[in-house]
């Protein structure tokens, strides 16, 4: 074989070896607000504020319908609320709803994550749109 044919399959694999790590911070920003209609225990209509400061980085405040230890009173519509704390990386998005539960999923569309909310031991579904 030639030397510049097998220098040229060497950049190649060096190139293709040189992919992103799952957990760098994703290139695409989650700032913005996003809701999801779905439900988490005691929890609806659930609205994300999210911030990044830095790459991969997300800060912000969650509000929902109902209250995370359901003590709303019959009859009487009542919210809760809290800060959301957080990563933003290639391979998944992981965010904290203090009080309400961990979300870990991705983002299949650009305006779009879904994944599940872990609360209480359970495993919410919930797809939350931008």
């Amino acid at each position: 074989m030639r030397p510049t044919f097998l220098l040229l399959v060497a950049a190649v694999v060096a190139i293709a070896g040189c992919g992103r790590e799952p957990t760098d911070p994703s290139r695409t920003s989650l700032a913005g607000v996003w809701q999801s209609f779905d439900r988490d225990l005691y929890i609806r209509n659930i609205r994300l504020v999210m911030i990044e400061p830095r790459p991969g980085v997300v800060v912000g405040q969650w509000t929902a319908d109902g209250r995370t230890d359901n003590q709303c009173t019959p009859g009487v519509p009542c919210r809760d609320s809290s800060i959301i704390t957080g990563r933003n990386e290639v391979a998944q998005v992981v965010l904290e709803l203090l009080g309400a539960g961990t979300f870990v999923g991705e983002r299949p569309k650009r305006d779009m994550l879904k994944g599940i909310i872990r609360s209480a031991g359970q495993n919410f579904h919930v797809t939350f749109t931008r």
